[in-house]
């Protein structure tokens, strides 16, 4: 494959996309930093461990519901920040 192909796939992701790509990259990283495998993740917020897995290869876009769930397992509260107003909205 051409970079500029590769290019090409790549702009043509959406915001939103980029958006849940970045977040679930991050909640990967933070459980491998916190020397947790996907499966005592898994237990821990009561979803299989092939969820986990699909989550964080990207095959599965989880529901906010389902990444709340994984943030909580790993003792992360969710914060964003309204695009209008700039203010933090807690979760």
């Amino acid at each position: 494959m051409k970079w500029t192909d590769v290019k090409k796939d790549i702009s043509s992701i959406s915001q939103e996309d980029k958006n849940l790509i970045e977040l679930t990259a991050l909640l990967a990283s933070l459980r491998r930093e916190k020397n947790m495998t996907q499966k005592e993740l898994a237990e821990k917020v009561h979803v299989s461990q092939a969820q986990i897995a699909r989550v964080e290869n990207f095959s599965y876009a989880p529901s906010l519901k389902t990444i709340t769930r994984i943030a909580d397992g790993l003792n992360l509260e969710l914060t964003f920040i309204d695009k209008t107003t700039k203010e933090l909205v807690k979760n």
